[in-house]
Formats: C-alpha cells, structure tokens, sequence
C-alpha cells in the first residue's frame, strides 16, 4: 500500500511501525540534527556540536574555556563522527 511507511521496528517479537523521530528517540538520541563529537584538549572534555542552520559547517564552543571550534563540511570529506581539537 503506499500509504504504508517502508520502515519498521521489531520489540521483542511483536512487529510494530515506527516514526524515524521515534526510533532516534529510543536509541536514546532525542535530537533530529546532525552532530560529530569533539574533544577539546584544552580542558580535557568531550562534547557534540552541532551541524548549523546553513549545513556548510559544525559549529561549537568547549564548555569550560569556549574555545570555538569550526569543521567545515565539503564534498572531500570524511565520514569520521569523532575528533579531537587542539
């Protein structure tokens, strides 16, 4: 049927159609934007920044120092989700 969705999530056995927001939700990632994690070496902490609203770049600050941090994002990339910032 086309009014069906293409996608489905089985829970102990019993078949049941999900909301792509609602499988990210169980998977226990509440946000629907995109993200790569970055360690900030300059404190010694890790955290996610945030694709912004334009989609050229990950944008972020470290949450003790705010030291910003830009990733730029380009057809040469890569698919590496984690880095560190020095």
């Amino acid at each position: 049927m086309p009014d069906e969705p293409d996608y489905y999530v089985e829970i102990s056995g019993i078949e049941q159609q999900a909301r792509p927001d609602e499988i990210c939700r169980a998977r226990g990632g509440g946000s629907k934007r995109a993200w790569i994690g970055v360690h900030f070496q300059c404190c010694d902490v890790y955290t996610r920044i945030y694709r912004n609203r334009e989609g050229t770049a990950y944008v972020g600050r470290c949450p003790h120092c705010l030291a910003q941090v830009r990733v730029r994002v380009g057809p040469e990339g890569t698919d590496d989700r984690f880095f560190v910032a020095y």
